[in-house]
This record gives C-alpha cells, structure tokens and sequence, in this order.
C-alpha cells in the first residue's frame, strides 16, 4: 500500500496520535486516501502500539512518523511537538481510530477555517455500532446542534478538529495533565477565537469502558477541571446533577424499551459523578485549597 503520489502542495498537517487502535486505524487510513481534498500531509506519532496499528500507518505511509515509549506520553507535549514540526497553514487532528464517514469529512471540516468563518472547528463524533447504549446515548446528546453553542468554554474535542497554525502559535496546549483541548479551547476562547461545530463533518468514534477504566479516565478530568475551570468538589452539587441524568437516563432507556441496559447505565452515570467528585476533591487538597 502507497500513498498518493499525484497530490497537491500540501496545505493542511494532519496530525494522528495513535496506540493501539486496530481496527479502527485501518478504516480511518483508508478513509484518508478518498478525500476529496488531497492537499495534505499526515504527521503520525505512535506510543507504543502492539497490536499492529504501528505497522498499519508504516505501511500507508505517513509523511512524518514519531514513534514514543507508552510512558513518554503526555497530551499537551506530544500535541505541542507534531505541530511545531509542521509548516502546513491548516492542522487538523484526527486519532487513528476517529473514522471519517464520507469523502467530503476533511474538506468540509476545514472549510469554515478557510473562509475565516471560524478560527476552529471540530466534526460531529457518532457512536460506533458496538457502543454501550449509555455511551451511544452520550454521544448522541453530547454533539447534538441543540446541545451545543459556538462560545460555549466546556465543550470541545480534538479527536477530530481544524484550525490555522497561527492560533497554536499563540496558544500552545498545556505541558501537563489532561483535558488539553478543553484547556486549549477555554484559553483561544478568551482570545476571541470562533469554534464550531461542523454537522456535515462526522466521524466514527467512542469508547466503551470497563466501570474501573471509565473512574480512572474521570478521575483525571476532575483533576484537570481545577486548572482549566476553577472547579471545587460540591458534594451536594454533585450528587444533585448525578441524580438528574439517572433519571434523564432512566426516561430515555424505557422509552427505548432497553430495560436490561438499567443496571450498568447506572453504573456508568454514578460512577462518572463519583470519580468528578473525587478527582477535584484531591487536586484541592493537594494545591492546599481544601484540608
């Protein structure tokens, strides 16, 4: 398998972050190759992957290929190095097992950056077809037009997004801790920058997790929500809001008429707002801002 050889200049960087993401990574490099915008060069960093994604993007193959040990990666920094090694005016990110849906996913994503519309945007995330029904819920709520405002500071996803150079270069991605894009969006937000959400742009991609695997992963984010959004764990706060979406979810499964999913759709809310809640409490205490 070759990359194209009759492509234009390049124009736009796609940087791919990738561990460990077969099968996926095959769909999602394949994907690539019948875009309809061809003006672009793939930047691939790799930390690590054992189960033949490493040699699946060796095989496309990448303009650029950085391989890490699994515990060099940290977001910020690994984000930070591929860009500062592009020249490209656009970047755009797309994780190895972020699909894209169509032909048009790259040229529309960009589209709105081109035209000075936006100075970022991101594509639509769809559940894929094995998703928990919690999680195909949540991505179903979570990227719903409806759900989402073009200034709001929480949401944003580099999984799949666009934006120029320029804006990196004035706003790097945060050297340490998660929940990067958020930090980076939150700070280009207050610089005036427009973000937007690009319905005609999708991907595939979700992630079904273990109940520890899904506590580790929002253990991090209420961590990281104290530096990016000046959170304090409220535990009444918290449990309030986790009582609302039981319920919100509890509508939504019976009306669907998937009563065997109950047990762990509740697992899964009470844990994320658990492992919040913990998350900032220990940020706190260790930045002396609780005892």
């Amino acid at each position: 398998m070759t990359a194209p050889t009759d492509r234009p200049p390049p124009t736009i960087a796609i940087i791919m972050r990738a561990k460990d993401e077969m099968p996926h990574a095959r769909r999602a490099l394949a994907a690539l190759r019948t875009q309809t915008r061809q003006d672009w060069k793939l930047y691939a960093i790799d930390s690590g992957s054992t189960d033949g994604t490493l040699e699946q993007i060796q095989a496309f193959p990448p303009d650029v290929l950085i391989q890490i040990a699994p515990a060099d990666y940290e977001p910020g920094p690994v984000l930070n190095r591929m860009v500062g090694m592009t020249a490209e005016p656009l970047t755009v990110f797309l994780n190895a097992d972020a699909i894209p849906l169509d032909d048009h996913w790259l040229a529309r994503l960009v589209e709105p950056v081109e035209a000075g519309e936006a100075e970022a945007t991101m594509s639509v995330q769809v559940a894929r077809a094995d998703a928990d029904f919690i999680v195909a819920y949540d991505y179903a709520r979570a990227y719903d037009p409806k759900n989402i405002k073009d200034d709001n500071e929480d949401f944003f996803s580099a999984v799949a997004c666009a934006f120029p150079r320029t804006l990196w270069e004035k706003h790097r991605f945060k050297d340490k801790g998660y929940s990067e894009d958020l930090a980076w969006a939150r700070a280009c937000r207050r610089d005036r920058a427009r973000f937007k959400l690009i319905t005609e742009s999708r991907v595939e991609h979700s992630h079904n997790f273990t109940i520890p695997g899904l506590h580790r992963k929002r253990y991090r984010h209420g961590r990281a929500f104290v530096d990016i959004f000046g959170a304090r764990p409220r535990a009444l706060r918290q449990t309030l809001q986790c009582a609302r979406e039981i319920v919100r979810d509890l509508l939504y499964t019976v009306r669907r008429g998937r009563f065997g999913t109950i047990p762990f759709n509740l697992a899964h809310r009470y844990t994320i707002h658990r492992a919040l809640y913990l998350g900032m409490r220990d940020e706190c205490r260790e930045r002396g801002v609780l005892k």
